[in-house]
């Protein structure tokens, strides 16, 4: 059975959004029932639920169910993945004049998680943001038609996103090393490789936050953790994309210039260093290393400020040693995320020991 359902909301600023919902399942109502929890053996409990509710689920027994603990909550949920579930296909209308603010709104639609999103614009201006996002947003298709549409085919349920957080510590890391070769080098092309780079993170992030929005039910606290360190790591992107284009905008050759050059790949080596262990606290769980860069973050900070004053005649370097900081700041903000979450997991299970 399908049923289509479509809101059309308009704004004063030109933009015209219409949200259409194709939802291809069993309609019922929402189905709530007070159970007992009783024993199962001698050292388990269990509840039962009425059977009527497998079909509606697809399972039966003997099924397979994920079973999740949360803050106050029991989530329970069937684990199908070759009969064919109830699903809801997404589907969201853009209109908008302006290319670089349509860009936004179909990049914002791609992280809400919607699978099909039709352009209502002419097919020129469709082709050109289509064709300036199809290197960000991984998983887009664009579709033939009386209308151009996008389609988005990507597996959430089954994107890890430990695997998208250590592509992002390893793009970040290699962003970082290319800076640190154009101050050995002077080469512009660095510069130039590494804002390539930063398009490579972009997707990383995108398709992280997309997978979150998508798989937050499963734990919203785990969700939370995770887009704040996902977008850390964008951020901290952002902050050499910005170095990059500074140096390329204003033809700032550092070479010329040995103890600025000196003073700048110093402050980038510790910055580097810094963010490296950051991450690393949070994805490998090492609590004392999340610790130990927190507490460093004042002294690094005003390091930075030092080192950059010895170049305080030199155009650019006040925005430069800014981002260095803002880099520093994200960093700290990621290791602050693993301690929250090495206190969070010590409660539960100080909780359950006493249990």
């Amino acid at each position: 059975m399908k049923r289509y359902i479509s809101v059309k909301l308009s704004f004063k600023l030109g933009i015209t959004v219409t949200l259409t919902y194709l939802v291809e399942c069993v309609f019922m109502t929402q189905l709530v029932n007070i159970r007992k929890i009783i024993r199962v053996g001698e050292r388990s409990a269990g509840i039962t639920i009425p059977k009527e509710w497998l079909s509606y689920l697809n399972v039966d027994i003997g099924s397979s169910v994920e079973v999740t603990l949360g803050p106050g909550y029991i989530l329970i949920r069937p684990l199908i993945s070759s009969i064919s579930q109830p699903r809801t296909i997404n589907a969201i209308t853009l209109k908008h004049d302006d290319l670089e603010q349509l860009e936004r709104l179909i990049i914002g639609s791609y992280i809400e998680g919607y699978d099909v999103i039709t352009l209502d614009v002419s097919r020129n201006i469709a082709r050109n943001v289509f064709y300036k996002i199809s290197t960000r947003l991984p998983g887009i298709i664009s579709m033939n038609g009386d209308v151009f549409k996008i389609k988005i085919s990507v597996d959430e349920l089954n994107t890890d996103l430990n695997d998208i957080l250590n592509s992002m510590k390893s793009t970040v890391s290699s962003m970082f090393d290319i800076l640190l070769e154009y101050f050995d080098t002077g080469n512009i092309e660095k510069l130039k490789e590494l804002l390539k780079l930063d398009d490579d993170l972009d997707r990383f992030h995108f398709l992280g936050m997309r997978t979150i929005r998508r798989t937050s039910y499963k734990d919203p606290i785990a969700a939370l953790e995770n887009t704040i360190v996902i977008k850390s790591l964008e951020h901290i992107g952002d902050t050499l994309d910005r170095v990059s284009n500074t140096f390329l905008k204003m033809m700032l050759n550092v070479i010329e210039k040995s103890e600025c050059r000196e003073s700048l790949k110093e402050i980038f080596t510790k910055v580097s260093s810094y963010v490296s262990k950051a991450i690393n606290s949070f994805i490998s769980h090492n609590i004392n290393q999340a610790l130990k860069v927190l507490l460093q973050r004042e002294e690094l900070s005003r390091e930075i400020l030092d080192r950059a004053s010895k170049c305080i005649n030199v155009t650019g370097i006040l925005a430069v040693s800014h981002e260095a900081m803002v880099s520093v700041y994200e960093a700290a903000e990621i290791a602050e995320i693993a301690v929250l979450r090495y206190l969070r997991e010590l409660g539960l299970e100080h909780k359950q020991s006493k249990e």
